[in-house]
């Protein structure tokens, strides 16, 4: 149907059309009255919406808590002969130790002083106050070297 045809008489035909206000009022009053209704009244609705909470709080727990989330497991890791927590973290103390040697190239230096073994920390800050270094010290260590070396004449 074209609606050249038939647009200005629906627009003729709505605009003649009035409503009475007592009708609005009605309409409206029962609008109000209008309450959504409600799934779980009684104890048993109540009952079952502490259970649903209970075990979701248990849900979040039980993901928080899982030790495999801290190991860099993966859903489709094959799981070791040996399922012990402590062969996990070595496993993964390993990997991240071999990860962050080839990125840090100060690595053996901090995980020497670290230790508690200054010697090379001190020999190398010392080459970097004379002016013959060749990388400046990182922050970190610079400030370990002031603390705990001293330039020798």
């Amino acid at each position: 149907m074209n609606s050249n045809r038939w647009e200005p008489t629906y627009r003729r035909a709505s605009g003649q059309l009035h409503t009475p206000a007592p009708l609005d009022e009605k309409v409206l009053s029962k609008a109000r009255a209008v309450q959504p209704t409600r799934k779980f009244d009684g104890p048993t609705g109540r009952l079952l919406s502490k259970a649903a909470s209970g075990f979701s709080a248990i849900a979040i727990a039980i993901v928080l808590l899982h030790p495999a989330q801290y190991i860099g497991a993966t859903p489709g890791q094959i799981s070791p002969q040996n399922n012990s927590r402590e062969l996990g973290l070595e496993r993964y103390r390993a990997k991240m130790e071999q990860q962050q040697a080839k990125t840090d190239t100060w690595y053996n230096l901090r995980t020497e002083v670290n230790a508690g073994n200054y010697l090379s920390l001190c020999a190398q800050w010392r080459q970097q106050q004379r002016a013959s270094g060749d990388k400046p010290l990182p922050s970190d260590l610079a400030a370990k070297a002031r603390q705990h070396c001293r330039i020798l004449p």
